[in-house]
């Protein structure tokens, strides 16, 4: 059985790997994806603070980013959580047929060199708190 830092420090590595699939994503043009991945990122690191503030080891299995946030003790800017809600629109316009023809119009480059910035930050945050 896994202990409390072992699972903390599962999901900061799951997160780092999609970091990194998110910039090589954003190398090959695969904007949309990158999205997807920097979602990922954020969920993870956010799933490492659930852990880390709840007794339990397993944290639910949502996609819902400030749902995470708010059962976790951090307290995050009010640009920070209310950025949460775009972040969340990458996991859904990215997954059903009917959003996705949006977020390909959303996802230029520059958005995307914008958003992976803005993530950086949000990362470099979460982990500092862990």
């Amino acid at each position: 059985m896994l202990t409390k830092e072992e699972h903390i420090a599962y999901w900061k590595r799951e997160a780092e790997r999609n970091w990194e699939t998110a910039l090589y994503l954003q190398k090959g043009n695969q904007r949309v994806m990158a999205l997807f991945m920097l979602h990922l990122v954020t969920e993870k690191l956010l799933k490492a603070h659930w852990v880390k503030d709840n007794f339990d080891n397993q944290p639910p299995r949502t996609h819902d980013l400030q749902n995470l946030h708010n059962q976790t003790e951090l307290d995050l800017p009010t640009d920070d959580y209310d950025y949460l809600a775009i972040v969340n629109q990458w996991s859904i316009d990215t997954r059903y047929p009917d959003y996705k023809e949006k977020i390909y119009a959303v996802a230029t480059e520059s958005y995307l060199a914008v958003q992976v910035e803005k993530i950086l930050k949000l990362k470099t945050c979460l982990l500092e708190k862990l």
